[in-house]
């Protein structure tokens, strides 16, 4: 399996888990929702071992450290899921308000809590992206910085493009 095809699996699975996560103790609405779970569970898993095997390969670690940082990649994820969400639904908010009808004087004034918003969401982003690479960076040499910073941006870059292709899809 592709890297591409594991990122589109494990980003729907974490569109399907968001809910759940953000609140647990709610019932299923219906069945397709209790599959979500052990599926998001499964491409969970899967992406942590792609990446303890990048981490691995890419920075030359053991299999216990790879695990461990992979595991750390996994929290920072969980962390920043609702995070993610909630900038894209004020990000189609925006939109909507600025292609709406209305003076510029009332869109400035609807916009403003928004823009405001968005923006401590963002710096709070920036910061856990930041303590999650200080904590892996603790332990690694400096080539290895290297390599993991680079590491995960191109992680990153592979997830953009999956949305970007998954969108296309629908």
């Amino acid at each position: 399996m592709s890297v591409r095809t594991l990122l589109l699996l494990a980003l729907t699975a974490f569109t399907l888990g968001a809910q759940g996560r953000v609140r647990p103790e709610r019932a299923f609405r219906d069945p397709s929702e209790r599959r979500a779970g052990p599926r998001r569970e499964r491409i969970v898993a899967v992406l942590h071992e792609l990446r303890s095997r990048k981490l691995q390969r890419s920075l030359g670690l053991s299999e216990e450290k790879a695990n461990a940082i992979a595991d750390r990649w996994a929290l920072f994820d969980e962390e920043s899921s609702s995070r993610r969400l909630l900038m894209g639904q004020l990000r189609h908010q925006m939109n909507t308000t600025l292609m709406g009808p209305g003076s510029e004087d009332d869109k400035n004034r609807k916009l403003q809590p928004v823009v405001e918003e968005l923006a401590a969401l963002r710096q709070q982003q920036e910061a856990s992206r930041k303590r999650f690479e200080e904590d892996i960076r603790g332990s690694l040499t400096p080539a290895q910085q290297g390599r993991f910073i680079l590491l995960v941006d191109e992680f990153q870059k592979s997830i953009q493009e999956a949305i970007q292709e998954q969108r296309k899809d629908k």
